[in-house]
């Protein structure tokens, strides 16, 4: 294959032109489609693919079993198989979900085929169920962001069966959502990078730097994840008011109030329920009320206008509940629960609840302890995973009044650790990509500052332990494009042995 080489002005030129034809390219393909058959299979497929992911990995409690099930081969998938699949999961789970987990696994069996032969390498991934659910978990995201653009593109009266929905729409997220993800990346490291250069195939090019700005499951980094809390920080007083579980269901109304509960017994050490999330968990509660098979829920104006009246939401978390955008930068970065279909105000228990958490996380941004203590439960969670790695986790703290991060040792060698947990808002790659690229900057040069101020005061370490080398490393909880081989994103942490203690 014949390729070339650009940089600059050329390669910008490029990516943004790329932008346009694919933003265009989501409008013109959505644009036969009639808005509520297409939001209304899109959901189902959503739920289907939510499940997929979920039961293996949270709702089987056999691991033999779950093994047997990611290790499942979808290209040589026989009816007997199949047959298996469904007896195994009628006898667990309701009727429902058996029926969608066996439909999403057909039909993914089918996708992959597909895009095997249209030479794509995505469909590697579906040689397998695992390899499936990863691929979905990939693509949570731009699958939600194509759902808030239906109710403004889909302007036409084709409909989109329930059956047909991943065949049909999901194509459009694999070219053109994951493309322009895949292009916003090349744009902000165009203007990071002076060294920045594409090389150019027939149909695709790739950058010779990257940016991953996603943890290992899929999701965007935080200050405090909810699993990163201390079990002796939970409000166990606040969990003593959930409610049983259906065991037969992956989603439910239900659960989306358990949820609520336990974001706020888990924060309640900043007094999460005295924040503006109170009066959105009792809204989000009051719309669960209204869910259809505990899962879809689809309100009146004049209902969800009193729900918020009810709940005495403020109008700037009003303004959070409904996507108003019109753009897939908009889109992508969206949290908003519901997407207006008609006249109707359209949600599902999986969207509240992922916007749910969205809004803890911006409520807990606001307060001032919380931004201090999340830096100290970000060291803890650094210690913790050196320790696994087969470092010495030292008690220094502080060495003649100056104060250390997390030290460690391993075959005689210090290294000493900057944890920053500076937010980074990734929101601004699409939306705002000249402010993105100017703070990336600004904290490249900080942390850089930061490891020569270590350099200097090196000597302290070396006289503490009496060892020669000394290793000065910054952990970023959030992700940083730079060329500095010292600065390592904590996504990453699992490579620190294998990049320092070599």
């Amino acid at each position: 294959m014949i390729t070339r080489k650009i940089v600059g002005a050329e390669a910008e030129a490029l990516v943004q032109d790329q932008i346009r034809q694919h933003s265009g390219g989501i409008q013109d393909s959505l644009s036969v489609f009639n808005a509520g058959s297409a939001v209304s299979a899109w959901l189902e497929a959503l739920r289907g693919v939510e499940e997929l992911i979920n039961l293996p990995l949270f709702e089987l409690d056999d691991e033999q079993v779950v093994l047997e099930l990611v290790s499942l081969r979808l290209d040589h998938l026989y009816p007997a198989q199949v047959a298996n699949l469904q007896e195994l999961l009628a006898g667990q789970f309701e009727a429902g979900v058996a029926r969608r987990f066996v439909q999403t696994v057909l039909k993914s069996a089918a996708i992959g085929l597909a895009f095997r032969m249209h030479g794509m390498e995505c469909g590697e991934e579906f040689r397998t169920l695992g390899g499936a659910i990863t691929y979905f978990q990939s693509r949570r995201r731009q699958m939600v962001a194509l759902l808030y653009l239906m109710p403004r593109s889909c302007i036409g009266i084709e409909s989109v069966e329930p059956l047909d929905a991943l065949n049909v729409l999901l194509p459009i997220v694999e070219h053109s959502c994951i493309g322009l993800t895949t292009l916003y990346r090349h744009l902000v490291l165009l203007r990071i990078h002076d060294d920045y250069e594409l090389t150019v195939g027939q149909q695709t090019f790739k950058g010779n730097y990257s940016l991953n700005t996603l943890d290992e499951s899929f999701l965007e980094p935080e200050r405090v994840g909810i699993t990163e809390v201390s079990h002796d920080q939970v409000d166990a007083t606040v969990l003593k008011h959930r409610m049983k579980l259906d065991s037969g269901r992956v989603f439910s109304s239900t659960e989306l109030c358990n949820d609520l509960l336990a974001m706020e017994a888990a924060y309640a050490e900043f007094k999460l329920g005295e924040t503006e999330f109170s009066a959105m968990a009792r809204f989000v509660v009051a719309c669960s009320r209204h869910a259809r098979d505990q899962f879809h829920i689809e309100l009146e104006a004049s209902t969800f206008k009193s729900l918020i009246v009810l709940c005495k939401l403020s109008s700037a978390a009003e303004q959070r509940l409904l996507y108003a955008g019109a753009s897939y930068a908009e889109a992508i970065n969206s949290f908003a629960p519901f997407i207006l279909v008609g006249s109707n105000y359209v949600t599902t228990v999986t969207l509240l609840s992922r916007f749910a958490y969205s809004y803890k996380t911006s409520c807990l941004n606001k307060i001032k302890r919380f931004q201090v203590r999340s830096g100290f439960i970000f060291e803890q969670r650094v210690k913790d995973a050196l320790e696994q790695q087969g470092f010495i986790i030292t008690d220094v703290k502080r060495i003649e009044r100056k104060e250390f991060d997390v030290v460690v040792t391993k075959d005689s060698v210090i290294y000493n650790v900057q944890c920053k947990n500076n937010l980074v808002e990734l929101r601004r790659i699409e939306e705002n990509p000249t402010l993105f690229v100017r703070y990336n900057q600004r904290l490249d040069r900080y942390y850089a500052n930061a490891l020569r101020k270590e350099e200097g005061r090196e000597g302290l370490l070396k006289e503490r332990f009496g060892s020669e080398v000394v290793k000065h490393v910054v952990l970023s909880k959030f992700p940083v494009a730079t060329k500095n081989p010292r600065i390592l994103a904590f996504r990453e942490i699992s490579q620190f042995g294998e990049r320092f203690a070599r």
